[in-house]
Protein backbone atom coordinates (compact mmCIF):
# COMPACT_ATOMS: atom_id res chain seq x y z
CA UNK A 1 0.00 0.00 0.00
CA UNK A 2 1.02 3.51 0.39
CA UNK A 3 4.54 4.28 1.46
CA UNK A 4 3.97 7.33 3.53
CA UNK A 5 2.44 7.81 7.02
CA UNK A 6 -0.70 9.21 6.21
CA UNK A 7 -4.03 7.73 7.07
CA UNK A 8 -7.31 6.67 5.45
CA UNK A 9 -9.17 7.96 7.90
CA UNK A 10 -7.89 9.36 11.08
CA UNK A 11 -9.30 8.44 13.89
CA UNK A 12 -8.43 8.67 18.21
CA UNK A 13 -8.15 6.07 20.44
CA UNK A 14 -11.66 5.23 21.95
CA UNK A 15 -13.19 6.59 18.78
CA UNK A 16 -16.18 4.74 17.10
CA UNK A 17 -15.79 3.69 13.83
CA UNK A 18 -18.61 4.74 12.02
CA UNK A 19 -20.52 3.56 9.03
CA UNK A 20 -19.15 6.49 6.67
CA UNK A 21 -15.93 6.42 8.23
CA UNK A 22 -15.43 2.89 7.46
CA UNK A 23 -17.10 3.29 4.08
CA UNK A 24 -14.57 5.87 3.28
CA UNK A 25 -11.45 3.68 4.29
CA UNK A 26 -12.85 0.94 2.20
CA UNK A 27 -13.14 2.99 -1.08
CA UNK A 28 -9.82 4.51 -0.22
CA UNK A 29 -7.69 1.13 0.50
CA UNK A 30 -9.43 0.16 -3.07
CA UNK A 31 -8.08 3.11 -4.50
CA UNK A 32 -5.05 2.42 -3.00
CA UNK A 33 -4.55 -1.22 -4.04
CA UNK A 34 -5.53 -0.22 -7.70
CA UNK A 35 -3.06 2.18 -8.49
CA UNK A 36 -0.54 -0.33 -6.74
CA UNK A 37 -1.43 -3.49 -8.93
CA UNK A 38 -1.49 -1.49 -11.85
CA UNK A 39 2.15 -0.20 -11.21
CA UNK A 40 3.04 -3.63 -10.66
CA UNK A 41 1.34 -4.96 -13.64
CA UNK A 42 3.07 -1.64 -15.81
CA UNK A 43 6.32 -3.26 -14.01
CA UNK A 44 5.92 -6.16 -16.03
CA UNK A 45 8.64 -7.10 -18.47
CA UNK A 46 8.50 -10.48 -19.71
CA UNK A 47 5.68 -12.75 -19.56
CA UNK A 48 4.53 -16.35 -20.90
CA UNK A 49 2.60 -15.66 -23.89
CA UNK A 50 1.55 -12.45 -25.45
CA UNK A 51 -2.39 -12.90 -23.89
CA UNK A 52 -1.02 -12.35 -20.49
CA UNK A 53 0.67 -9.11 -21.04
CA UNK A 54 -2.23 -7.38 -19.38
CA UNK A 55 -1.94 -9.93 -16.29
CA UNK A 56 -0.17 -10.27 -13.25
CA UNK A 57 0.15 -14.36 -12.09
CA UNK A 58 -2.90 -14.85 -14.12
CA UNK A 59 -5.02 -12.08 -12.96
CA UNK A 60 -5.86 -9.00 -14.08
CA UNK A 61 -5.98 -5.65 -12.94
CA UNK A 62 -10.14 -5.88 -11.39
CA UNK A 63 -9.76 -9.57 -10.19
CA UNK A 64 -6.56 -8.56 -8.73
CA UNK A 65 -7.98 -5.52 -6.86
CA UNK A 66 -10.57 -7.08 -5.42
CA UNK A 67 -9.09 -10.71 -4.10
CA UNK A 68 -6.09 -7.88 -2.36
CA UNK A 69 -9.09 -5.51 -1.38
CA UNK A 70 -11.10 -8.50 0.55
CA UNK A 71 -7.71 -9.82 2.19
CA UNK A 72 -6.66 -6.21 3.16
CA UNK A 73 -10.13 -5.77 4.93
CA UNK A 74 -10.69 -9.40 6.44
CA UNK A 75 -7.76 -8.61 8.05
CA UNK A 76 -8.25 -4.86 9.16
CA UNK A 77 -11.59 -6.67 10.75
CA UNK A 78 -9.40 -8.73 12.51
CA UNK A 79 -7.28 -6.15 14.18
CA UNK A 80 -9.96 -4.08 14.91
CA UNK A 81 -12.03 -6.62 17.56
CA UNK A 82 -14.49 -8.34 15.09
CA UNK A 83 -14.88 -11.83 15.30
CA UNK A 84 -18.22 -14.04 13.82
CA UNK A 85 -18.57 -17.40 15.33
CA UNK A 86 -20.28 -20.22 14.84
CA UNK A 87 -21.21 -22.94 18.01
CA UNK A 88 -23.63 -25.69 18.94
CA UNK A 89 -25.41 -24.85 22.44
CA UNK A 90 -26.21 -27.85 24.46
CA UNK A 91 -28.81 -26.89 27.10
CA UNK A 92 -27.53 -25.93 30.35
CA UNK A 93 -24.05 -26.86 29.31
CA UNK A 94 -21.84 -23.25 29.22
CA UNK A 95 -19.88 -23.23 25.51
CA UNK A 96 -16.48 -21.28 26.34
CA UNK A 97 -15.47 -18.54 23.60
CA UNK A 98 -12.01 -17.77 23.50
CA UNK A 99 -11.31 -14.90 21.70
CA UNK A 100 -8.60 -13.02 23.11
CA UNK A 101 -9.60 -9.84 22.64
CA UNK A 102 -7.75 -7.79 25.37
CA UNK A 103 -11.34 -6.53 26.65
CA UNK A 104 -14.88 -7.65 26.94
CA UNK A 105 -16.80 -7.73 24.16
CA UNK A 106 -20.15 -6.86 22.54
CA UNK A 107 -22.02 -9.75 22.13
CA UNK A 108 -24.77 -10.38 19.66
CA UNK A 109 -26.46 -13.23 19.15
CA UNK A 110 -28.96 -15.13 16.39
CA UNK A 111 -29.83 -18.55 15.34
CA UNK A 112 -29.19 -20.56 13.06
CA UNK A 113 -32.27 -21.50 11.07
CA UNK A 114 -32.59 -24.81 9.09
CA UNK A 115 -33.27 -24.59 5.74
CA UNK A 116 -34.44 -26.88 3.23
CA UNK A 117 -32.01 -27.90 0.57
CA UNK A 118 -31.26 -30.85 -2.12
CA UNK A 119 -28.27 -32.38 -1.31
CA UNK A 120 -26.44 -34.70 -4.01
CA UNK A 121 -23.45 -37.04 -2.42
CA UNK A 122 -22.15 -40.28 -3.15
CA UNK A 123 -24.24 -40.71 -6.14
CA UNK A 124 -27.48 -40.28 -4.46
CA UNK A 125 -29.61 -36.94 -4.20
CA UNK A 126 -32.02 -36.29 -0.99
CA UNK A 127 -33.80 -33.22 0.28
CA UNK A 128 -32.12 -32.13 3.97
CA UNK A 129 -32.40 -29.57 6.45
CA UNK A 130 -28.92 -27.89 6.37
CA UNK A 131 -27.32 -25.31 8.21
CA UNK A 132 -24.38 -24.83 5.44
CA UNK A 133 -24.65 -25.02 1.98
CA UNK A 134 -22.70 -24.32 -1.49
CA UNK A 135 -23.92 -24.87 -4.78
CA UNK A 136 -24.07 -22.09 -7.58
CA UNK A 137 -26.51 -19.46 -7.75
CA UNK A 138 -28.93 -20.90 -10.48
CA UNK A 139 -29.99 -23.57 -8.63
CA UNK A 140 -32.68 -21.61 -7.29
CA UNK A 141 -35.08 -24.16 -7.14
CA UNK A 142 -33.75 -27.54 -8.00
CA UNK A 143 -36.38 -30.61 -8.56
CA UNK A 144 -36.08 -33.76 -6.61
CA UNK A 145 -37.63 -37.36 -5.69
CA UNK A 146 -38.19 -37.87 -1.58
CA UNK A 147 -38.27 -40.80 0.58
CA UNK A 148 -42.12 -41.35 -0.76
CA UNK A 149 -41.33 -41.12 -4.05
CA UNK A 150 -42.84 -37.68 -4.54
CA UNK A 151 -41.43 -35.42 -6.98
CA UNK A 152 -41.21 -31.71 -5.67
CA UNK A 153 -39.39 -28.68 -6.03
CA UNK A 154 -37.50 -27.11 -3.55
CA UNK A 155 -36.79 -23.61 -3.01
CA UNK A 156 -33.08 -22.69 -2.51
CA UNK A 157 -33.66 -18.58 -2.96
CA UNK A 158 -36.41 -18.12 -0.48
CA UNK A 159 -39.49 -17.23 -1.61
CA UNK A 160 -40.67 -13.38 -1.74
CA UNK A 161 -37.32 -12.55 0.22
CA UNK A 162 -34.28 -10.75 -0.83
CA UNK A 163 -31.69 -12.73 -2.56
CA UNK A 164 -29.33 -14.40 -0.18
CA UNK A 165 -25.90 -16.18 0.04
CA UNK A 166 -22.40 -15.21 0.32
CA UNK A 167 -19.71 -15.56 -2.85
CA UNK A 168 -17.96 -18.75 -2.05
CA UNK A 169 -14.47 -16.75 -3.36
CA UNK A 170 -15.18 -14.63 -0.27
CA UNK A 171 -15.35 -17.44 2.02
CA UNK A 172 -12.24 -18.57 1.07
CA UNK A 173 -10.41 -15.22 1.51
CA UNK A 174 -12.31 -14.73 5.13
CA UNK A 175 -10.63 -18.27 5.93
CA UNK A 176 -7.53 -17.83 4.40
CA UNK A 177 -8.12 -20.96 2.08
CA UNK A 178 -5.16 -20.95 -0.58
CA UNK A 179 -5.98 -21.60 -3.88
CA UNK A 180 -4.48 -21.76 -7.32
CA UNK A 181 -6.03 -21.49 -10.91
CA UNK A 182 -5.07 -25.30 -11.17
CA UNK A 183 -6.51 -26.44 -7.74
CA UNK A 184 -9.48 -28.71 -8.61
CA UNK A 185 -13.02 -27.24 -6.75
CA UNK A 186 -13.15 -31.09 -4.87
CA UNK A 187 -10.17 -30.28 -3.09
CA UNK A 188 -11.21 -26.92 -2.51
CA UNK A 189 -14.14 -28.02 -1.42
CA UNK A 190 -12.28 -30.45 1.16
CA UNK A 191 -9.99 -27.47 2.18
CA UNK A 192 -12.69 -24.91 2.64
CA UNK A 193 -14.93 -27.14 5.19
CA UNK A 194 -11.52 -27.95 6.73
CA UNK A 195 -10.45 -24.20 7.68
CA UNK A 196 -14.60 -23.55 8.44
CA UNK A 197 -14.74 -25.86 11.01
CA UNK A 198 -11.77 -25.07 13.05
CA UNK A 199 -11.51 -23.45 16.29
CA UNK A 200 -13.04 -21.04 17.19
CA UNK A 201 -15.96 -22.87 15.27
CA UNK A 202 -17.72 -25.39 16.19
CA UNK A 203 -17.78 -28.62 14.28
CA UNK A 204 -20.75 -29.34 12.86
CA UNK A 205 -22.62 -32.72 12.24
CA UNK A 206 -21.72 -33.96 8.42
CA UNK A 207 -25.59 -34.24 7.69
CA UNK A 208 -25.72 -30.54 8.76
CA UNK A 209 -23.62 -28.77 5.52
CA UNK A 210 -23.84 -30.49 2.00
CA UNK A 211 -23.23 -29.11 -1.57
CA UNK A 212 -25.74 -29.28 -4.52
CA UNK A 213 -26.23 -31.76 -7.67
CA UNK A 214 -24.28 -28.79 -9.68
CA UNK A 215 -21.56 -28.72 -6.84
CA UNK A 216 -21.16 -32.42 -6.89
CA UNK A 217 -21.37 -32.88 -11.31
CA UNK A 218 -18.37 -29.75 -11.60
CA UNK A 219 -16.24 -32.19 -8.46
CA UNK A 220 -16.32 -35.44 -10.26
CA UNK A 221 -15.27 -33.48 -12.90
CA UNK A 222 -12.22 -32.22 -11.41
CA UNK A 223 -12.36 -29.28 -12.83
CA UNK A 224 -10.41 -26.13 -11.81
CA UNK A 225 -10.10 -22.90 -10.46
CA UNK A 226 -9.31 -21.45 -13.77
CA UNK A 227 -11.89 -23.55 -15.72
CA UNK A 228 -14.86 -22.26 -13.66
CA UNK A 229 -12.99 -18.71 -14.57
CA UNK A 230 -13.58 -18.92 -17.91
CA UNK A 231 -17.04 -20.58 -17.99
CA UNK A 232 -18.70 -17.93 -15.67
CA UNK A 233 -19.18 -19.98 -12.90
CA UNK A 234 -16.49 -19.33 -10.53
CA UNK A 235 -18.18 -15.62 -9.25
CA UNK A 236 -21.42 -17.85 -9.38
CA UNK A 237 -20.24 -20.40 -6.44
CA UNK A 238 -22.71 -18.99 -3.68
CA UNK A 239 -22.21 -20.10 0.59
CA UNK A 240 -25.63 -20.71 2.39
CA UNK A 241 -26.39 -19.97 6.15
CA UNK A 242 -29.08 -18.33 7.30
CA UNK A 243 -28.06 -16.37 11.20
CA UNK A 244 -31.39 -14.87 12.32
CA UNK A 245 -32.82 -12.52 15.24
CA UNK A 246 -36.20 -11.28 16.07
CA UNK A 247 -35.66 -8.01 18.02
CA UNK A 248 -38.85 -8.66 20.21
CA UNK A 249 -39.62 -9.56 23.88
CA UNK A 250 -41.95 -12.25 24.68
CA UNK A 251 -45.98 -11.59 23.58
CA UNK A 252 -48.67 -13.61 23.21
CA UNK A 253 -50.44 -14.41 19.96
CA UNK A 254 -53.62 -13.42 18.73
CA UNK A 255 -54.71 -17.42 19.16
CA UNK A 256 -52.96 -17.69 22.80
CA UNK A 257 -49.52 -18.75 21.93
CA UNK A 258 -46.40 -17.37 22.68
CA UNK A 259 -43.54 -15.58 20.54
CA UNK A 260 -40.20 -15.69 22.06
CA UNK A 261 -37.51 -13.64 20.45
CA UNK A 262 -34.56 -15.29 18.29
CA UNK A 263 -33.08 -17.37 19.91
CA UNK A 264 -34.82 -17.79 22.87
CA UNK A 265 -33.21 -18.40 26.98
CA UNK A 266 -29.62 -17.10 26.18
CA UNK A 267 -27.13 -16.18 28.72
CA UNK A 268 -23.90 -14.41 28.18
CA UNK A 269 -21.24 -14.00 30.80
CA UNK A 270 -17.83 -12.75 30.26
CA UNK A 271 -15.68 -14.90 31.97
CA UNK A 272 -12.52 -12.63 31.61
CA UNK A 273 -10.85 -10.08 29.22
CA UNK A 274 -10.07 -12.94 26.62
CA UNK A 275 -12.99 -15.13 27.11
CA UNK A 276 -16.57 -15.52 26.90
CA UNK A 277 -19.17 -17.79 28.27
CA UNK A 278 -23.07 -18.55 26.22
CA UNK A 279 -25.59 -20.73 26.72
CA UNK A 280 -29.10 -21.89 27.04
CA UNK A 281 -31.22 -23.21 29.25
CA UNK A 282 -34.61 -25.40 28.68
CA UNK A 283 -36.11 -26.38 25.57
CA UNK A 284 -35.50 -25.24 21.72
CA UNK A 285 -38.47 -22.58 21.89
CA UNK A 286 -40.29 -23.30 18.46
CA UNK A 287 -40.81 -19.71 16.56
CA UNK A 288 -42.38 -21.14 13.57
CA UNK A 289 -44.11 -24.56 14.33
CA UNK A 290 -45.63 -24.76 11.09
CA UNK A 291 -42.25 -24.09 9.07
CA UNK A 292 -39.74 -26.26 11.71
CA UNK A 293 -42.18 -29.29 11.89
CA UNK A 294 -40.44 -30.54 8.92
CA UNK A 295 -36.92 -29.78 10.21
CA UNK A 296 -37.13 -31.25 13.40
CA UNK A 297 -38.76 -34.89 12.53
CA UNK A 298 -35.33 -34.69 10.25
CA UNK A 299 -32.65 -33.67 12.66
CA UNK A 300 -34.62 -35.52 15.39
CA UNK A 301 -36.51 -34.68 18.26
CA UNK A 302 -33.71 -34.91 21.31
CA UNK A 303 -31.10 -32.97 18.91
CA UNK A 304 -33.39 -29.93 17.66
CA UNK A 305 -35.12 -29.68 21.48
CA UNK A 306 -32.12 -29.66 23.18
CA UNK A 307 -29.32 -28.06 20.84
CA UNK A 308 -29.31 -24.38 20.06
CA UNK A 309 -27.06 -23.39 16.89
CA UNK A 310 -25.99 -19.60 16.79
CA UNK A 311 -23.81 -17.51 15.09
CA UNK A 312 -21.95 -15.26 17.52
CA UNK A 313 -20.28 -11.71 17.01
CA UNK A 314 -17.85 -10.30 18.93
CA UNK A 315 -16.69 -6.27 18.74
CA UNK A 316 -14.67 -4.64 21.24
Amino acid sequence: MTENSDLYVEQAPGNLLTAEAWNLMQRKIHDDIRATSQAAADGVTHVASADDASHLNGKDLDDLTAEVTRRVLDQIRGRTGYQQVFRILKSGEVSELQHDLGSAPIVDVYKLEYFEVVCREDDETRPAFATFYLCHSDERRVRVTDENGTRRSIDIQPKDFPEVGIPFADMLTRYDVPYTDTTSLDDLEVEFWKAFFREPNDQFGDDQYCHSPWFERCCKDQQSVRQLKEKGDWNDLVFHVRPRKSVNFEVTGPQGEQRFPRPANVFVQHLDNNRTGIWFEGDTAPHDPGAETAARGYIGENEFDHELKVMVLLKV
